[in-house]
């Protein structure tokens, strides 16, 4: 798989086990070696691996959230980091999301989310177009 392909298969897969609450999915794609960070909507800066597994074994033990989507809004490359700026529509609203992916033993695995509310007075319909394409820079 092309490094394109792969970061957006990893932002892909971060979704899929965030809408299934699959705390395993999820464990696997945090880096495990390199510098982690997470910071959820509301609450203050997880810094280190296990307090975000924690965060989100937490978050699952209500269950899956439902009906979750996401809608890229930009993807870009810069160097060997992946930044996935991303649109997140939960129930009825919103939250603009930043997802920093980098690569540990040959794959991409996550090394930053944090999410914020979207202002109702902001919130728009998502795109449902194709999937912008990854910029380099």
């Amino acid at each position: 798989m092309s490094m394109p392909n792969a970061f957006e298969a990893a932002n892909a897969a971060f979704y899929q086990a965030f809408a299934r609450a699959d705390f395993d999915a999820m464990r696997r794609l945090w880096a495990a070696k390199l510098p982690v960070t997470c910071l959820h909507p509301g609450a203050g800066p997880l810094l280190s691996r296990i307090d975000i597994l924690d965060s989100w074994r937490q978050i699952f033990l209500h269950g899956h959230p439902g009906d979750i989507t996401f809608v890229p809004q930009q993807m870009s490359l810069v160097g060997n980091i992946g930044i996935a700026c991303v649109l997140e529509v939960i129930g009825g609203g919103q939250i603009a999301c930043t997802n920093l992916f980098a690569e540990e033993d040959g794959e991409w695995r996550m090394i930053h989310h944090q999410g914020g509310p979207v202002i109702p007075a902001n919130i728009r319909q998502p795109a449902r177009s194709e999937t912008p394409p990854i910029t380099r820079h």
